[in-house]
This record gives C-alpha cells, sequence and structure tokens, in this order.
C-alpha cells in the first residue's frame, strides 16, 4: 500500500512539474520574439522600375519576427529580345532596330505565355503588339503594358520568365526559342553579373539595401530618405533615411524601399 501511495505521489509531482514547465515554455517562446512581426511569414510586391524592369521584394519573418528582404529586377521583354547581328540568323527582315545607349536590335516577333506577338516601331522605340495568323500588328495593346498592369500580372511575368515562357522567332511561323540568358547573364539581375558590374555594382548596392533594411526597418516616410550632395572618401553619395546610412547609391533607390514596404505591409504585426 505504503509503495502504491509512494508512486501516486511520485506521478503527481511529475505532472505538475510538466504542467509548470509547458507554461516556462511558452512564456519563454514568446519573449523570442523580438521583431515587430509574426514569425513565419512570405509575402511579395512589383513594380515598374528603373526605366525598363520589374522589380520584386520578397519580406520574410524569422522565429524571432526579424525582417529580411530579397530584392531582384526581371528584364523585361525589349531587353529579352535583343539580337546579336553578327549572328547569321539575324538580319533586318527579322529584327527591329530601337535606341538602348546606342543602336541595338531586337527580335521582330516573340512568344509570351502561347502568344505570338510582332513589333512595331515608334521613333527610336518600339512596342509588341499580338500578331495575327500572318505575322501582321492585329492589336493595339502594348505587351509590356500588360505585364505592367497589376500585380499578378507582374508576378507571373517574373516567375515565367525564369522558366522560359518568353521566346523569340527567327522567322514567323518557325521554331520558338526559349529565352533563358541575356549578354548580362540570366533574365534576372541577380544571376546577371554582366549587368553594372563596375565600382559599387548592381548586385552591391542591392546588397546594401538589403542589409539596411534587416537593420533598420521600414518605418520611415519617402521625405526621410536622402541623397548625399557631396561624395564621402570613396567617392560615393550614398543614400541616407533619418540618421541612418544606407551604403547604397543607386538611383531607384527610393524605388526599391517602397517595393519592400507594400510587401511588408501585407505581413501581420505583433
Amino acid at each position: 500500500m505504503k509503495k502504491i501511495l509512494g508512486l501516486l505521489l511520485v506521478l503527481a509531482m511529475i505532472a505538475s512539474f510538466a504542467s509548470c514547465g509547458g507554461q516556462k515554455d511558452d512564456m519563454s517562446i514568446e519573449s523570442m520574439v523580438t521583431g515587430a512581426y509574426v514569425p513565419g511569414q512570405t509575402e511579395s510586391a512589383y513594380a515598374y522600375v528603373h526605366g525598363g524592369y520589374v522589380g520584386m521584394a520578397k519580406v520574410t519573418t524569422d522565429d524571432n519576427g526579424d525582417l529580411t528582404v530579397f530584392l531582384d529586377e526581371t528584364f523585361l521583354p525589349h531587353t529579352l529580345a535583343m539580337v546579336d547581328m553578327e549572328a547569321a540568323e539575324w538580319t533586318e527582315d527579322n529584327t527591329v532596330e530601337f535606341d538602348s545607349h546606342g543602336p541595338a536590335f531586337a527580335a521582330k516577333y516573340v512568344e509570351y505565355n502561347g502568344k505570338v506577338y510582332v513589333a512595331v516601331s515608334t521613333g527610336t522605340a518600339f512596342s509588341y503588339v499580338e500578331a495575327d495568323d500572318a505575322g501582321m500588328a492585329a492589336g493595339n495593346t502594348d505587351l509590356e503594358k500588360a505585364i505592367l498592369r497589376n500585380q499578378a500580372t507582374m508576378a507571373a511575368y517574373v516567375a515565367s520568365a525564369k522558366a522560359g515562357a518568353f521566346k523569340t522567332f527567327t522567322e514567323f511561323g518557325g521554331a520558338a526559342k526559349a529565352v533563358t540568358t541575356t549578354s548580362y547573364g540570366s533574365v534576372n539581375k541577380k544571376d546577371a553579373p554582366g549587368y553594372w558590374s563596375f565600382g559599387q555594382t548592381w548586385l552591391g548596392n542591392i546588397a546594401a539595401i538589403e542589409a539596411f533594411i534587416a537593420e533598420n526597418g521600414l518605418q520611415f516616410n519617402e521625405s526621410e530618405m536622402v541623397r548625399a550632395s557631396d561624395e564621402n572618401a570613396d567617392g560615393l553619395k550614398l543614400w541616407s533615411v533619418a540618421d541612418a546610412v544606407s551604403g547604397a547609391t543607386n538611383s531607384d533607390f527610393k524605388d526599391y524601399i517602397g517595393i519592400a514596404q507594400r510587401a511588408a505591409g501585407k505581413l501581420k504585426t505583433n
């Protein structure tokens, strides 16, 4: 009988300890959430940036509710369709000439998500519009404007361009070739080291913005973003937000902060 009572007492003490321990664990977990956001979230936002790209910001929160951001840009069709006129397959008949910091050429016929588009020149620029069965322009909708229409269309383009959904033709009605590389590297800038590869570099600027957001968050207004009028000792004109120096020099700094703020605005807060 004494053995049974002793066993029951031990079991009761274990249950009591486990209960108290469970409460302490819950409290310790809550105390670890030091960030402004609920842990374990991911959101994205998109925008037209720097005069020719789809910019993307993906924000995530870690187990502590702290924020990190991943920034990138995807080249729009006028860049993805650029061709080398030294290659035998490209001629004046199957390309369109335009100005891109000097004379440049792009494939006349392209495909995006199964639809064929033809280039229509407008001065030193051009637009891709849907082609009819004869390869002639059959509509007034600009492909790039359709891509930039809203968050959903931009998100779809970023994902599908990386998957090879944008294609070029050397002749109308011929075989389409998926565009997976550019003269800079990939179809997105994070994987295109050839884009702005000198000085501060594009990748260096984006890394500086990402680090700045991780350190300082995103709770500030556009009016607080100021670029230095004078160069520092390294010859750089850095962006500052309030009293914090970002380390970035790129002209579209505000654009990227804005996209990141839009993505972070979708997150749940504590």
